[in-house]
């Protein structure tokens, strides 16, 4: 790892070295009329032949309350999205959904470093970066340029931009305290500028808070360091930043299809708050009621994870019209999460404790050469990546003590004993050239973008023989000598794609902007493929397996008043090989990954920003979405049946969702009530297992007490809703996640 940071630093001593003009600043220019336009909550977008939405620094911090930690909290209310999280802070990351898309098929940056989990593509948006430190959050929905460093983007994109170093010295504190001993401390300096044109800054944050419901804390711990380096001189600029997130949390439990019709008496169900000793030696728990208690004890299911990003850019203009741009990166990853079974053996049923490690080193660069002309602006661009991940789990019989504490055993010898349940190495090569061409306001009033990709995706799939082998402290076991492949359950393949993406947008009016957005998208299969029958080879399977193929067709309007911003949207998407994970007919303890066919979806999309008079704005979205299965998938059993899945809706898609924050200046007051209506969506593939619409009142007020402190008050489920917040999807059964309570939190904002 220090090879490779000194690398990344050498990048910037050897820019500095050769750069000699004089230091210089760029200067963002802005047109008057849209510096003297009246404040919405999102960016005005102009010659964007797209559909995205972009919201600034101020309303991240606002959209967040002063409780929120999590990045997506502050685009909640843009069109299409549906953000769930299990506390109302989102410390526990949660999910999110673009137009039925969810988090694992919606590309994610921030700062043009790709965030997906390079094996199963999953996001985490508590552990990236601190909201205090953005400066915006772009989403992307359905078309997504091909210059972008993405091989999961079938539903869209989002970007996250930091806040980069301050022109002045400067120092902000925001200490913030709510329901449930939540309390989190923010401190960062801007350094302002130094010598050679150069700025820094850094910051700390730490986080903590017990659950809203049941033992344990959601985080017991999260520390976040940042840190941010800019400097620019003549020809040359570069900047660097870098982020460490460490943290513990406790998993709230889910219900189950039942319990969740009933959160009347199932609404604070958790897992168990203590162990009860089963007699004898502590391991065998013949006991149902003592063994349903202590495979539901709380310590058993947690979440440790380090994860730290390295991220640069350097930009060097050649000539007026020719400039490099250089963008290197390296994600590390350390961490797991814990969980709990039972297994029987000699006629005894025991407790296992499982830790399912994830470790990541994803070094990667995009590599940029830009030529300016006066027919628009060509790039030519390669991004590589090479991400490694080391998965494995080990399993520990528990002993039990009389006074309720418990021991692992780690032997190998006698009944029970530890195992391995897999070891896994999976390599993730991208090579990937794109093109991409834009040209904005040609002919006055014609904007065009276009962009080809020669996306190239290698996996190598490794699963050991795990009979026999020893405990061994964090990786080692991958460097035991006894440590063997299993050619049955491994694989490679390589995934070659063209993908295309065209734009065209025309200024009928000043006010008025029509475009249209097309776009190819693709996502391979997660790395792990599933349990499979043992007459067939994983190699067999995933040869079987075909990546996610979308095709997105975006048709807009922008009109854009001074006091009004409205942007209504259809959209089309042709998706095929979708993915899912299925239970085997003849072994239901089988579940393994197959191409469910196609997937047509569409909708409409309408957003709106309106400032009717000084000291009121709003801010509104209506979406429906319409996402159903077309074809049925096949399984592996003998006699290939099928799933049974055509003319359902893909689960956890509601298909309205009507969202509303009004933003009122009263006496010094900035008063922001917020809605959130999600419809009706289903928990399972079958459709067999719907979910309750809801409705969700939130509500954040801010005043500026002197020149450098503002005073933070936010309310999440002001009615005390109770619903269900958060699903994960099943064939036959999903797991329901209850949305977080009424909660308060209080924040001081301070600048000097």
């Amino acid at each position: 790892m220090t090879k490779r940071i000194v690398l990344l630093s050498g990048i910037f001593c050897v820019g500095v070295a050769i750069a000699q003009e004089a230091p210089r600043i760029k200067i963002q220019v802005q047109e008057e009329k849209e510096r003297e336009a009246p404040e919405i909550p999102v960016e005005r977008k102009k010659a964007k032949p797209k559909t995205e939405t972009t919201v600034k620094e101020k309303e991240l911090q606002r959209g967040t309350g002063a409780g929120g930690v999590n990045v997506f909290r502050a685009i909640e209310l843009t069109p299409s999205l549906n953000v769930q999280t299990d506390d109302a802070y989102g410390l526990g990351g949660g999910s999110v959904r673009l137009r039925g898309f969810d988090n694992t098929q919606i590309g994610i940056s921030i700062d043009d470093m790709p965030l997906n989990d390079s094996g199963n593509f999953a996001i985490y948006p508590h552990e990236y970066a601190d909201v205090e430190n953005l400066e915006s959050i772009t989403i992307e929905r359905g078309a997504v340029s091909k210059k972008s460093p993405f091989y999961t983007e079938v539903g869209g994109a989002i970007r996250i931009r930091t806040k980069p170093p301050a022109n002045e010295f400067g120092i902000t504190i925001f200490p913030k305290f709510g329901t449930n001993e939540f309390r989190k401390y923010f401190f960062r300096v801007d350094t302002g500028r130094l010598p050679f044109g150069i700025r820094a800054f850094g910051s700390y944050s730490h986080t903590e808070a017990d659950k809203w419901k049941g033992p344990g804390k959601h985080p017991d711990f999260r520390d976040h360091y940042t840190i941010g380096i800019t400097q620019n001189l003549g020809r040359l600029f570069w900047e660097f930043y870098y982020d460490k997130n460490t943290q513990l949390n406790y998993f709230y439990r889910g219900l189950n299809y039942q319990q969740a019709q009933n959160l009347d008496q199932f609404r604070r169900f958790d897992y168990s708050p203590s162990l009860i000793f089963p007699g004898g030696n502590g391991l065998v728990h013949n006991n149902q009621t003592i063994r349903d208690n202590n495979v539901a004890y709380y310590k058993f299911y947690k979440n440790p994870y380090d994860n730290q990003q390295l991220r640069a850019n350097v930009e060097l203009d050649i000539t007026n019209w020719l400039k490099l741009t250089f963008k290197p990166y390296m994600w590390i990853g350390r961490g797991s999460g814990t969980s709990a079974t039972t297994f029987t053996s000699g006629g005894n049923t025991y407790i296992a404790f499982r830790e399912s490690f994830n470790y990541t080193d994803r070094p990667g660069a995009i590599l940029n050469l830009n030529f300016k002309s006066s027919y628009g602006e060509f790039t030519l661009g390669y991004w590589y990546e090479r991400a490694e991940l080391k998965q494995w789990q080990p399993s520990f019989p528990v002993r039990v003590q009389p006074d309720g504490s418990y021991t692992l055993l780690i032997n190998t010898l006698g009944t029970p004993s530890f195992r391995y349940n897999y070891i896994q190495k999976t390599i993730t090569t991208t090579n990937t050239p794109f093109i991409f061409y834009e040209a904005p306001e040609l002919l006055g009033r014609l904007d065009i973008n276009a962009g080809i990709r020669f996306a190239q995706v290698k996996r190598e799939f490794t699963n050991y023989n795990t009979t026999g082998l020893p405990y061994m402290p964090e990786d080692d076991i991958f460097d035991h000598p006894n440590l063997t492949k299993d050619p049955r359950l491994s694989y490679s393949k390589t995934y070659r794609k063209v993908l295309f993406n065209f734009g065209v947008g025309y200024k009928l009016t000043d006010h008025i902007y029509p475009y249209f957005a097309f776009s190819q998208n693709f996502r391979v299969p997660p790395n792990f493929i599933g349990t499979i029958p043992n007459n067939v080879d994983a190699q067999f399977v995933i040869n079987q397996l075909k990546p996610e193929e979308s095709v997105n067709y975006d048709l807009g309007v922008r009109f854009d008043f001074d006091k009004l911003y409205v942007v209504p949207a259809i959209y089309y998407t042709d998706y095929k090989n979708r993915l899912i994970r299925i239970a085997d007919p003849n072994d239901p303890n089988l579940v393994y990954l197959r191409n469910a066919g196609k997937v047509k979806a569409y909708g409409f999309e309408l957003e709106v920003g309106a400032k009717p008079f000084k000291d009121l704005s709003l801010y509104g979205s209506y979406s429906y979405n319409v996402a159903e299965f077309k074809d049925d998938c096949t399984t592996l059993s003998t006699g290939n049946p099928v799933c049974g899945i055509s003319g359902n809706q893909v689960p956890d898609t509601p298909k309205h969702m009507f969202k509303l924050g009004i933003d009122y200046r009263i006496f010094g007051f900035n008063i922001r009530p917020s809605l959130q209506y999600i419809g009706s969506r289903y928990g399972t593939v079958d459709n067999k297992q719907k979910v309750s619409s809801y409705t969700l009142i939130n509500l954040s007020v801010d005043r500026r007490i002197t020149k450098n402190f503002t005073l933070y008050f936010d309310v999440i489920n002001l009615t005390d809703k109770k619903y269900i917040g958060r699903i994960s999807p099943g064939e036959t059964s999903g797991t329901y996640y209850v949305g977080a309570p009424f909660t308060f939190s209080v924040g001081l904002r301070g600048r000097f």
